[in-house]
């Protein structure tokens, strides 16, 4: 077991981020990767510090994305309660399109409308933060988004709370609208096999069907973000999102489940709270080119973050949590051929594992495949190098349980031809 020494250790890895705005809302943010649990203190204390504390937070709850709008306004209320805000300075904002089966008597999907509705934005405009939550980003651009591109009036609220000071955050789909270019749906293998979808007329994108690319609400301007990542491996379709040059995008934010992104406005700063991490996409020195119409991704840089590391939007400079040791020379593990794919290897490998436990803390090799068939069609495989300027940090939790950080690996996704051929007598 290692034991990691308390010193504070300060990395200034130059990722070339995208230019940041230089006249930034004096606001917060708070991007959720979905899956956010009750007792994740680490995210709800601060969400709730931002909005002023417990005395005085004021929110707004927009259940626009969601299939079930009330269940999910209450489910967020009576977590606020838990954590000492009042209960009367949580207010439901009527705007979704689905009718919740809860209410018996109320039809929500006739708030569709209700973006432009200046009583309701009078009640934001007095809220101290804002909070989106999950279901279908798309819901949420519909109804808070007019066909020209303009802002609803509620949505022109949201906004004066953040330029306010105020703290606008959301979870799963509340997290994906945050970014001025949206994914709007579909899933990794198809992002990569399909390409990129913009005009999608249904109202659920089927997850097979390529990827779907929207505008969002633009709070986060510095990148695309993503959420549920690693949980659900959506890593080839930030990939395939970035390396679009039509959405201007350098950067790419993938939030894991029980965990945020936290974006401090006066310090263009991201840091990580919660449960596991952040990943960071960096396309500045990538290129991308097609074999058989499948894309060919080279040299994306790829970086890891975990509760209060931090990312310097100015600077591109990743700072590791006090106390985190530099795994190089203190590698733990020793495996040359670490890759795994399929059911039988023993465990389903993530790309936060193959990141850090695989690469970065495994003195056996600097490189590791992983290849994804997808049924009779081309397959995927994923090889992630170690560089000279690559490096990994960590720290030892109770009970085993590592935090990790990890700086700039190079990512290579390539189209492959798998041939199973069974082995005769």
């Amino acid at each position: 077991m290692k034991i990691a020494k308390t010193v504070l250790i300060l990395c200034g890895f130059l990722i070339f981020p995208e230019a940041f705005c230089q006249n930034t809302p004096a606001g917060n943010l708070v991007i959720a990767g979905g899956g956010l649990e009750d007792d994740n203190a680490s995210v709800y204390r601060q969400l709730i510090e931002f909005a002023g504390g417990q005395d005085s937070a004021a929110f707004a709850v927009i259940p626009s994305a969601s299939g079930v709008p009330v269940q999910s306004f209450v489910s967020f209320r009576n977590v606020l309660i838990s954590y000492g805000v009042n209960p009367d300075h949580i207010y439901l904002i009527p705007v979704a399109m689905m009718d919740d089966d809860s209410t018996a008597g109320v039809d929500e999907s006739q708030w569709k409308d209700n973006g432009e509705d200046s009583e309701l934005a009078l009640i934001i405009r007095k809220c101290s933060g804002v909070w989106f939550t999950g279901g279908d980003q798309s819901r949420t651009v519909k109804t808070l988004i007019r066909p020209d591109g303009s802002k609803t009036v509620v949505l022109e609220a949201v906004w004066e709370v953040f330029r306010a000071g105020g703290v606008i955050g959301g979870s799963s789909a509340g997290a994906a609208i945050m970014s001025e270019s949206m994914i709007g749906g579909g899933n990794s293998l198809a992002a990569l096999s399909r390409g990129i979808i913009t005009d999608y007329q249904g109202n659920d994108f089927p997850d097979g069907g390529g990827l779907l690319m929207l505008k969002g609400l633009g709070f986060f301007p510095y990148g695309i973000v993503d959420q549920h990542f690693d949980a659900r491996a959506r890593f080839g379709r930030l990939a395939i999102a970035l390396m679009d040059s039509t959405y201007g995008c350098k950067t790419g934010f993938g939030v894991d489940e029980n965990t945020a992104l936290i974006y401090l406005g006066s310090q263009n700063l991201v840091k990580v709270a919660g449960a596991s991490g952040v990943t960071v996409m960096d396309r500045s020195g990538a290129r991308i080119s097609y074999v058989n119409d499948l894309p060919l991704i080279e040299n994306l840089s790829v970086s890891y973050l975990m509760e209060n590391d931090t990312y310097e939007l100015s600077t591109g400079m990743i700072t590791p949590a006090e106390g985190k040791k530099s795994t190089r020379g203190n590698e733990y593990n020793d495996i040359p051929d670490p890759g795994q794919t399929g059911i039988l290897s023993g465990s389903s490998a993530t790309l936060r594992d193959l990141l850090t436990t695989n690469l970065m803390d495994n003195k056996g090799t600097d490189t590791i495949c992983n290849v994804t068939l997808h049924g009779n069609h081309p397959g995927f495989l994923v090889t992630l190098i170690k560089k000279p300027e690559s490096a990994g940090y960590y720290s030892e939790q109770p009970y085993g349980t590592e935090r990790y950080t990890v700086v700039d690996v190079r990512m290579d996704i390539t189209p492959v031809q798998v041939t199973v051929t069974p082995l005769k007598k």
